[in-house]
């Protein structure tokens, strides 16, 4: 007897699902069907890495694990079963698309074009998976295995892979559907809030980045709740018109509390990071008392871009002023600034902007080794539908692959009678 094999989802992790099925030779005794609810599959996919698909993270297994979080334990066994290397030559070797390495280790196609990963994708999956678009799935339940209602009909499979994702981009389609059917299979599902998100600022500081929009600079960047520092975090960060986005602020955004409102939370910029506040103000008295006919703002521009240093000087009450007979109050304002720049928050990210979603199906539930349900055998559970999010920079994508693997490994190791 043939195994009826259902994915969920054509979103990155279905259509790697579909692909790792492939790659181990599913048609011999199985037969595959992706069910997905757009009239295209891998609409998000498409708009990764802004729209160029950073498809993997070529760092060590060991160091890689590091970029997700609390899910770094989980998601070891994935990435040493099938890890960056693997995703690569999938890539390359498999599906003939030739990818190269930028910065950070980060790897792209040659193409820089997300749509032919999606291309590709589909087009290795068309021989062996029968893909059904615009089919909307309004329940699953477990009759004699898995029944599946969708709005084209009601369909039934031995073995079911949950790739719905998350709730994120909702525009492609990311409504929080696999929280819904995962729930009513009896699966306990984390409150989900943004990941990968741009932050907006409060009324006391959104005309401060307005005045900045589109100014990047590098800082140390910390998140305080209520007084207490509760996330650090270093790198690019970019002003924008609604607040701060830039991989810094985007990766720190997860940490913000979702219940922000009526708290004081905020982020502390450091802007010259490296430097000790003492070895900061000793720096700018050598300044001051060195160029006595320079303007503050002009000695700034050495530590940070002019236009960001002029802002800097109008928000202390320095606008305009020279460094002879600069008062030790203004200097100390200044320092204080510089180091401690504070962008009070408005609201928590929004997750509709964020990039991937935090929460989730729990991974108590889950086997880490196979992605199976420890709830509903037969049931697969992959990509942003569980618990898990990693940095930028592949992560994402890569965890998506590897839990593809140890779930279609899984499903063709078991006999269907």
């Amino acid at each position: 007897m043939r195994n009826r094999i259902g994915i969920i989802g054509g979103g990155a992790a279905g259509l790697f699902a579909a692909c790792q099925l492939n790659r181990l030779g599913v048609s011999e005794n199985a037969d595959v069907t992706l069910i997905e609810k757009n009239n295209i599959p891998g609409k998000k996919l498409t708009l990764t890495g802004h729209g160029r698909c950073n498809i993997t993270n070529r760092k060590e297994v060991s160091r890689l694990k590091e970029g997700y979080h609390e899910a770094s334990n989980f998601i070891y066994p994935a990435l040493m079963e099938f890890g960056p290397e693997d995703t690569v030559s999938f890539f390359e070797n498999v599906i003939g698309l030739k990818v190269k390495e930028e910065d950070n280790n980060r790897i792209f196609p040659v193409s820089d074009s997300a749509v032919k990963v999606r291309d590709a994708l589909v087009s290795y999956i068309s021989d062996c998976s029968k893909i059904i678009c615009g089919a909307e799935v309004s329940s699953i339940s477990i009759k004699d295995g898995f029944e599946v209602t969708t709005s084209k009909g009601q369909y039934h499979f031995d073995q079911l892979i949950l790739s719905c994702g998350g709730s994120s981009f909702r525009e492609t389609g990311s409504s929080g559907d696999s929280y819904r059917f995962a729930g009513s299979l009896g699966h306990t599902v984390i409150p989900v809030r943004a990941a990968l998100a741009p932050v907006n600022a409060d009324d006391g500081s959104l005309g401060f980045c307005r005045a900045l929009s589109g100014v990047s600079l590098d800082a140390d960047i910390s998140l305080y709740c209520e007084g207490k520092k509760t996330a650090s975090m270093s790198g690019v960060v970019l002003f924008a018109g609604f607040g701060l986005t830039g991989p810094s602020v985007m990766e720190i955004s997860r940490e913000v509390p979702s219940d922000i409102d009526g708290k004081d939370v905020y982020l502390e910029l450091d802007l010259v990071p490296g430097t000790s506040d003492e070895e900061f103000d000793r720096k700018l008295i050598d300044l001051i008392g060195g160029h006595p006919d320079t303007k503050i703002a002009t000695l700034l521009s050495g530590f940070i871009p002019q236009s960001a240093a002029s802002a800097i000087t109008e928000r202390t009450g320095c606008e305009g002023l020279y460094a002879q007979g600069f008062p030790k109050d203004n200097r100390k304002k200044i320092c204080r600034a510089m180091k401690h720049l504070r962008i009070g928050l408005k609201g928590a990210p929004d997750l509709n902007a964020a990039y991937v979603t935090r929460g989730g199906v729990s991974l108590k539930e889950v086997d880490r080794k196979t992605m199976e349900s420890r709830r509903v055998p037969g049931l697969y559970i992959i990509g942003e539908a569980l618990d898990i999010d990693g940095i930028s920079g592949g992560y994402n994508l890569q965890a998506c692959m590897s839990e593809a693997y140890l779930a279609a490994k899984a499903i063709l190791s078991k006999k269907i009678c």
